[in-house]
């Protein structure tokens, strides 16, 4: 369940679809730690989705890319000159 933007630096806590930027990855899970299927680790599929979610302010300058290890990262989108710019809660952050 998303809870917040997934901009570790962002304290933006996610309500609404319409506002912000969803992301939807999916991981692609170890066989290896699968199990068998009657094994309460068992996963059914080798992928599940994962999502994602930038505020309005974040995913204006950043966007997130997979990092590999069933997470993200969030970047500064290409093109996006560095600058300092306003949080949702008015706290400036390096982009």
């Amino acid at each position: 369940m998303l809870t917040k933007c997934a901009n570790p630096h962002c304290p933006a806590k996610f309500h609404y679809f319409h506002e912000g930027r969803l992301f939807v990855f999916e991981a692609k899970l170890d066989a290896s730690m699968r199990g068998p299927p009657a094994h309460p680790d068992y996963v059914g599929s080798l992928h599940s989705p994962q999502y994602f979610w930038l505020c309005s302010s974040c995913c204006s300058a950043m966007t997130v890319q997979p990092n590999g290890d069933h997470g993200v990262t969030v970047v500064r989108r290409q093109g996006m000159p560095r600058k300092v710019f306003m949080m949702a809660d008015r706290t400036p952050v390096a982009a």
